[in-house]
């Protein structure tokens, strides 16, 4: 903690070229180069700082120096609290060691003690789901995996500063969404969070402020908003005839305009559907945007958009002449051409801004003419609807009926249920099963069950055929499992490897109704911790991939 300042945790001055690498005299053949120049900031307990900026800017060399894997060359860093660092993808990783062994390994260099890590590695294991392969050497990891394994451990040792460098870019989208909700989880405990990443939507919806790199230089440090809009501009500014623009305009509010110069927005208006200026309107109501565009320059077929976003900056909504198939044709300079777009705000109470582009083809990132930030504020007002949160205000309706009939009938003859993480075993199964797994769904115990609902075969005799895997190990090489249809058994049998089941289905089982109730009983299912060093406690007897249920 820096003297006379009890807010900061974290504070990097006096950085006069802090250099990533020194290798100055080395040889003939080597130059120095100065990744970081007179960087100085300050991050108070509790704050999310975003770091963003072109690959090359200098980002990853920041987070290692404030994590001390990088000693700098001139400059000083001061940190008051526990540092935790999620930096390049594998690194602190043996990959001729298990994912266990390096959790342990990783965790005696943050000086977690071992007996804390016993008694973790379930929820460890849990967050990562990674299954088996934990196991495993992380040589055979993808890159997903090894940020799930890395960013498990984080989960359950107790860091005051976290520090991430890019690496939930590489996971899923689940996995990120997990490990965004764990962060807003920790941030309000307090604790501090310092991250490179290039996802815009993340640096908004987590951090209280950005800090934009270019070249080892900080050019720009603000509200996350406004950052980004700065480097937005930067990425699409390929041309510099014109620098880029920030203009503090009423209530705080920064408008950033870029583009080479090209073709100009001249005016702009937000209408209601009587031609009227507002800048309030109501859910749904119908609103005109209209701007003129003016010609500099000889252009063939310029583009013009639009896009809205909300109150912190998300992309809620844009398009533009390209994407609708409008062809402008080749304008001369002096020419002025008025764009009107008309939309339907189904959006939610809160404020929004409207941005305005010209630019060549789909999108401004390669040849933008003039790409105007938050030209327009406006308010969407509440109607009296029912409340709904989110920025989408979807027309619906809601009715509550005892009698279940939405989800009845959805499965016909012939059809097939697919047990996969995408397919649509969720409308059928009722309970004991685990979630999709490697292309699997689980019965998670000894019994489970699915609900189908066919139509009448008319007296055609019916078969069922199951794509059907037995959880086996080298104490129990087999697994008996009993199918019953309403009660009556269709199937039983010993399971010893990955089979497809065919077995014809009694015409009583449908005497009563053509809805069939089929149980799965696995008597010997178990757990991989019983029978393994595994830690998996999950009780498992079979997996089903596919079934379907034929008429003759």
């Amino acid at each position: 903690m820096l003297s006379g300042n009890p807010t900061t945790q974290t504070s990097i001055t006096d950085t006069s070229s802090v250099t990533a690498i020194n290798i100055e005299g080395v040889s003939k053949n080597f130059k120095k180069f100065t990744a970081l120049n007179n960087i100085s900031f300050e991050v108070k307990r509790g704050e999310c700082v975003g770091i963003v900026g072109l690959n090359g800017a200098g980002k990853s060399t920041l987070l290692q120096i404030i994590a001390g894997t990088l000693p700098a060359s001139e400059g000083k860093v001061t940190c008051n609290g526990k540092v935790v660092a999620l930096l390049e993808l594998g690194t602190g990783f043996n990959e001729e060691y298990t994912g266990i062994e390096n959790l342990y390994m990783n965790a005696a260099l943050l000086g977690v003690p071992k007996k804390l890590i016993n008694e973790k590695l379930p929820e460890i294991e849990s967050f990562a789901e990674i299954g088996d392969f934990i196991n495993k050497p992380v040589k055979t990891y993808s890159s997903g995996m090894k940020v799930r394994l890395a960013f498990s451990l984080l989960t359950q040792i107790d860091p005051e500063i976290m520090i991430i460098d890019e690496a939930l870019s590489v996971g899923d989208t689940y996995f990120a969404h997990k490990c965004a909700h764990l962060m807003r989880s920790f941030r309000k405990q307090g604790k501090t969070f310092l991250f490179v990443s290039h996802s815009d939507a993340m640096v908004k919806s987590l951090c209280d402020r950005a800090v934009l790199l270019d070249k080892g230089v900080l050019i720009r440090d603000g509200l996350p908003n406004d950052v980004l809009e700065y480097y937005s501009a930067m990425i699409s500014q390929k041309e510099r005839e014109f620098e880029i623009q920030q203009i503090e305009k009423e209530k705080g509010r920064t408008v950033t305009r870029s583009g080479n110069g090209k073709a100009s927005i001249v005016r702009f208006e937000l209408m209601d559907s009587d031609s009227i200026p507002r800048r309030k309107f109501g859910i749904g109501e119908k609103v005109t945007i209209s701007c003129v565009l003016e010609i500099n320059e000889v252009l063939d077929d310029p583009t013009v958009g639009f896009l809205i976003r909300d109150r912190v900056g998300n992309d809620i909504f844009g398009t533009n002449t390209y994407h609708h198939k409008i062809d402008i044709e080749k304008m001369s300079a002096g020419q002025q051409i008025e764009t009107t777009f008309e939309t339907e705000l189904f959006l939610g109470p809160g404020e929004y801004s409207l941005t305005l582009a010209a630019h060549d083809g789909p999108d401004h990132i390669e040849n933008n003419y003039d790409w105007f930030d938050r030209l327009i504020v406006f308010n969407v007002l509440p109607d009296g609807r029912p409340f709904f949160s989110g920025t989408s205000a979807l027309p619906s309706q809601v009715t509550v009926s005892k009698e279940i009939s939405q989800l009845n009938r959805l499965y016909s003859l012939g059809d097939t249920i697919d047990f996969t993480d995408t397919g649509n075993s969720h409308r059928y199964t009722l309970q004991g099963w685990h979630k999709p797994e490697q292309n699997h769904t689980w019965i998670d115990g000894k019994k489970a069950s699915l609900a189908i609902d066919i139509e009448d075969s008319g007296g055609s005799v019916l078969f069922m055929k199951a794509h059907i895997k037995p959880f086996v190990t080298k104490e129990q090489d087999f697994q008996d499992l009993e199918i019953k249809g309403n009660g009556i058994t269709i199937f039983k049998g010993k399971l010893e490897r990955a089979e497809i089941i065919e077995v014809m289905i009694p015409a009583k089982v449908f005497k009563k109704s053509p809805n069939i109730h089929l149980e799965f009983e696995i008597p010997h299912a178990l757990s991989a911790a019983e029978c393994t060093k595994n830690l998996d406690r999950r009780v498992l007897g079979t997996a089903l991939q596919r079934l379907v249920i034929e008429s003759e």
